[in-house]
């Protein structure tokens, strides 16, 4: 029968139980605190053979942290990696998102392109250009993927590789990029250098994925959350947020064109539409006025129910007539923008989307306010009433934009006064204007 016993070590030797490999008791030339500084070398920066990780794993973490834009640590990083004999043609990283309109996130580094930014959207992992790829095989195992470029395509090949061989590449190595959740994140390399990444390359590659994870993972996190933050409460408050302007009270005088534009019918139609349709109807709305005034440098502050304010900020008085005519501009071209989306509306016998939008100037408190435990930024003043009262006029009148004198004081394009009116809750009548070819 076999001897079940366990063999005693040698003399001079003793088994380690974690890696099942023998070590010596014996005196070496090296002192356990030295033995310990470069295992912990090793982990941060990978074999010493070769070319050396260790200067660009020190300037990431002592210096690369602190930039905030991802291309340029891609860039920088490139260049330190270049300068030690890397031997790197391609860098791409990936990073998934909680993003509501995006799946994935990422940079890629080519020599000839240099860094920049790319997003995927969500339905990308149905895509062909996921599916059997080595991102995939990164994301389902957690392991690296490492594969020779053959010259000639292979059977049955993913489609990445005719665009690796037709850029010269010869190796390729995906590598995974953990985050502190344990989200599975990729970072792939690749050379045309026909040696390729040999073991102690690939061991150094994934220490350098190692050392970008946390960075990458902050960048990751504080675009997502300024994107999550423009999504639900638009760019200007974001930023605000983010510097830490969230006390009660935190408010500013601002100067600004105002936009304030509410669908008609709208009571009526959510009575009568099915929610699917109505949701239809109100996005089309929302998406191009929205879409209007953000290429003319509008923010929406608020969505009301079916309204929505928006503000054409004026930082130089000496641009107030531009931006007036910016807004005048994003208004005309909404209302150009929903009648092709009207037409397309009629066709499929969908009610169409209508609309009143009142323009106006003046000086509002953009303020954090409510509850202590509830806030939200708004914009206190009178011209915000204002110019939600001028629209309020545009279903009496019949007419679908109307503007105050004050903003038409700023505006280049032909106006007609339609008198003066009473305005409620405004104590003085109010002479109100509209385009001259309305």
């Amino acid at each position: 029968m076999p001897d079940e016993r366990r063999r005693a070590a040698p003399k001079g030797e003793l088994r380690n139980a974690q890696h099942g490999c023998m070590v010596s008791d014996a005196p070496v030339p090296i002192s356990t605190a030295a033995f310990t500084a470069e295992m912990a070398r090793q982990r941060l920066f990978g074999p010493s053979r070769g070319w050396s990780l260790e200067p660009v794993g020190t300037w990431l973490l002592v210096e690369g942290r602190f930039i905030a834009d991802p291309m340029t640590l891609a860039e920088q990083m490139m260049q330190r990696l270049d300068a030690v004999g890397a031997r790197i043609d391609r860098l791409r990283i990936t990073s998934g998102t909680l993003h509501p309109q995006l799946a994935a996130v990422g940079l890629s580094w080519t020599r000839a392109e240099g860094a920049r930014f790319w997003s995927g959207a969500h339905g990308v992992q149905e895509s062909d250009a996921y599916i059997g790829s080595p991102i995939q095989h990164v994301h389902q195992t957690g392991t690296l993927f490492h594969s020779r470029v053959e010259p000639l395509a292979q059977e049955d090949e993913h489609n990445l590789w005719p665009d690796l061989r037709a850029d010269g590449i010869r190796d390729y190595l995906a590598l995974p990029l953990v985050f502190s959740n344990r989200m599975i994140n990729v970072m792939t390399v690749a050379t045309r250098d026909e040696r390729g990444f040999d073991a102690d390359e690939v061991a150094r590659l994934q220490a350098l994925a190692n050392l970008m994870a946390p960075l990458i993972e902050l960048l990751v996190t504080r675009r997502t959350t300024l994107g999550l933050l423009d999504t639900f409460v638009g760019k200007r408050i974001g930023e605000r947020i983010l510097q830490g302007q969230v006390k009660r009270g935190d408010g500013e005088k601002i100067s600004a064109a105002f936009w304030y534009s509410d669908l008609r019918g709208f009571t009526a139609l959510s009575e009568t539409l099915p929610t699917g349709q109505l949701l239809k109807l109100l996005n089309d709305y929302y998406e191009y006025c929205a879409a209007a005034a953000a290429s003319r440098g509008g923010e929406i502050l608020q969505f009301i129910g079916d309204a929505i304010l928006i503000v054409f900020e004026i930082n130089d008085p000496a641009r107030t007539d531009d931006v007036c005519k910016a807004a005048l501009d994003a208004a005309i071209d909404a209302f150009d923008s929903i009648a092709v989306v009207n037409s397309r509306r009629r066709r499929s016998r969908q009610p169409e989307v209508e609309f009143g939008l009142g323009l106006h100037l003046g000086t509002v408190t953009h303020a954090n306010v409510g509850a202590p435990n509830r806030l939200a930024f708004n914009v206190v003043g009178p011209a915000v009433n204002m110019t939600a009262r001028i629209q309020s006029m545009t279903k009496e009148l019949a007419i679908p934009l109307l503007m105050s004198a004050d903003f038409v004081r700023h505006v280049d394009l032909p106006v007609t006064s339609v008198g003066r009116h009473d305005l409620r809750g405004i104590a003085k009548s109010q002479e109100l204007f509209r385009l001259a070819d309305d």
